[in-house]
């Protein structure tokens, strides 16, 4: 047999099986060999298996990233929806305020009167003011609002003239999840010219004239909304729409980057699928190459086995006499002819 020591790595795995015929050193060599390579497989394993958990974290991750901005946005937009409510309902209350304060007597300053607080205090402060100070309903009669929210209606006039307008009483639901009765109110709105009794200085003053319809206990007083209220509900509006905005176009930049982060995820599976392509290719010519130097190494082998036994065949007796025979038959045969020619 051939004195070359044999590379057992590039030996296939269906030939380490061994056999009766195989010695004790070929035998631990093939069983070694064997083992280090099933060590290997699950070395090879136990790396994809964490590849892919620190795989799977890493999404766990960004989804509860994602998750977070998403929420972060919309505690966001709650709190901008929250603060302009407040700031709104503030305005309002102070507007409502300033204009009881300097127009509930008719004449500002000083002079102004305020009513003195009792336990009964009046519905639309209760809803809108939130602190019915000096808040007095009247015990007796139609009316259902107190002194102060009376004066602030009388003293709102729309600049629309002579108008008749359908409005519509209370906000809508009562107390008990009923529908509040409704009443036809027709506001009449005259401009008179009062002279000052000093000079002929003028000035003008608003006078209201309302109409009513038959009223009811359950009937809820109407009151106007002034004008610079409406425009800061406007403008309110007008900043909320802005916020929303805003805010859409932040929701479609996060969009857009969620797609491109998407994109680049895709690309990068592709190119590891590529890459995995490469390397199984890679492997198959490893193998390829395994497998034809093990052919080489049997060719080499048998070649050498073959050659080693032409040479022990040639050293035995049998091919030396068989040796011997031909040159005493060749030198009788060369002394034939020599004779011939002598003759």
């Amino acid at each position: 047999m051939s004195t070359h020591p044999i590379d057992w790595s590039k030996v296939p795995h269906t030939d380490l099986v061994s056999d009766s015929e195989d010695d004790a050193e070929v035998a631990e060599a093939k069983a070694g060999e064997k083992q280090r390579r099933e060590e290997e497989v699950k070395a090879e394993r136990q790396r994809q298996m964490e590849a892919q958990k620190v795989e799977e974290v890493r999404r766990a991750e960004e989804a509860q990233r994602v998750e977070e901005e998403h929420q972060a946005e919309m505690r966001v937009i709650d709190e901008a929806w929250v603060q302009m409510e407040q700031e709104q309902q503030e305005e309002m209350q102070a507007q409502a305020w300033a204009i009881t304060v300097t127009q509930g007597s008719g004449t500002p300053g000083s002079s102004t009167a305020v009513a003195v607080p009792i336990p009964r205090v009046c519905e639309r402060c209760t809803l809108l003011l939130k602190e019915p100070k000096g808040c007095m309903v009247r015990e007796k009669g139609k009316a259902r609002a107190c002194l102060l929210c009376q004066k602030v209606c009388k003293a709102c006039v729309w600049p629309l003239g002579l108008v008749e307008a359908t409005v519509v009483t209370g906000s809508g639901m009562e107390g008990s999840r009923r529908p509040a009765l409704r009443h036809m109110v027709k506001w009449r709105t005259a401009m008179t010219m009062n002279t000052s009794p000093r000079g002929g200085e003028k000035h003008k003053k608003a006078r209201t004239t309302t109409e009513e319809g038959e009223d009811d206990e359950n009937t809820e007083e109407v009151f106007r909304v002034p004008r610079v209220m409406a425009e800061e509900q406007c403008n309110m509006l007008g900043m909320l729409t802005q916020a929303l905005a805003q805010v859409a176009e932040r929701m479609a930049a996060a969009e857009a980057r969620d797609e491109e982060r998407l994109t680049m995820e895709r690309e990068m599976m592709e190119i590891q699928r590529a890459h995995l392509a490469m390397a199984r290719r890679a492997a198959d010519c490893e193998e390829e190459r395994l497998e034809l130097e093990r052919v080489q190494l049997s060719i080499a082998q048998h070649r050498m086995e073959d050659l080693w036994k032409m040479g022990t065949l040639m050293r035995s007796p049998f091919v030396y006499s068989s040796k011997g025979k031909e040159r005493a038959v060749e030198m009788e045969a060369e002394e034939g002819r020599r004779g011939g020619q002598q003759r």
